[in-house]
């Protein structure tokens, strides 16, 4: 299920960041590095998520993780060496308090449920 979970994330990702023209989604893998969700954009924004599709909530953990995953991705945006990076965690479960609190401080870091990536999808 948190294959077709990831899918699904990815195909929501327009709508979920309609301020970004994104020209192609998917995962993204390299060695022992994977993140989820990949979007890349027209501008110099790099899209990157990580889906969890577990009973528990998910941790600042899977943000720190994450960010060491998209430290390794090489995409350099279209006439520029540097890239702006956009985080975004998918759970099923919601989120515990540590990553809620992150989220609520950094205007990088996006939380969505599983509700939230079904409106997405239907509209």
């Amino acid at each position: 299920m948190s294959h077709s979970f990831e899918e699904l994330c990815c195909s929501a990702l327009r709508t979920l960041y309609p301020e970004y023209t994104i020209t192609d989604t998917g995962q993204w893998w390299y060695g022992e590095h994977e993140v989820d969700v990949v979007g890349l954009t027209t501008g110099d924004t790099l899209l990157a998520g990580e889906c969890k599709f577990q009973r528990s909530p998910l941790g600042y953990d899977a943000f720190s993780k994450l960010q060491n995953h998209v430290d390794e991705l090489r995409w350099t945006p279209n006439g520029s060496g540097k890239r702006t990076e956009e985080y975004a965690l998918f759970s099923r479960s919601g989120f515990k308090p540590s990553v809620q609190g992150a989220a609520e401080e950094r205007d990088d870091l996006r939380l969505f449920t599983v509700e939230d990536v079904v409106e997405a999808l239907n509209r």
